[in-house]
């Protein structure tokens, strides 16, 4: 995924009531953040000198023209245009 000034906004199919996060900084320099909600989505990010890697517990889809990520459930249906945006059905 490329990089966006701003960054993309996280977009929860299941909305969530509480959330925990938590960063946890490394020796070397390196930091690795979690978010953890209510609903069962787990974020983790990786954060180095070089890049920032990002896991989710779920399926994703990304929208790129509204810098949107948009986080699924199992019964989720989107649908994905020829811009780059994405729908939820």
């Amino acid at each position: 995924m490329q990089f966006v000034e701003g960054g993309y906004k996280y977009v929860f199919v299941k909305p969530y009531q509480k959330f925990t996060e938590k960063t946890v900084d490394k020796d070397n320099g390196d930091k690795m953040h979690f978010e953890l909600y209510d609903n069962g989505v787990q974020i983790r990010t990786l954060i180095t000198s070089q890049e920032v890697n990002t896991i989710i517990n779920r399926e994703v889809a990304v929208d790129t023209v509204n810098n949107k990520i948009y986080i699924l459930e199992a019964d989720s249906k989107i649908q994905k245009n020829e811009d780059g945006s994405v729908e939820l059905i």
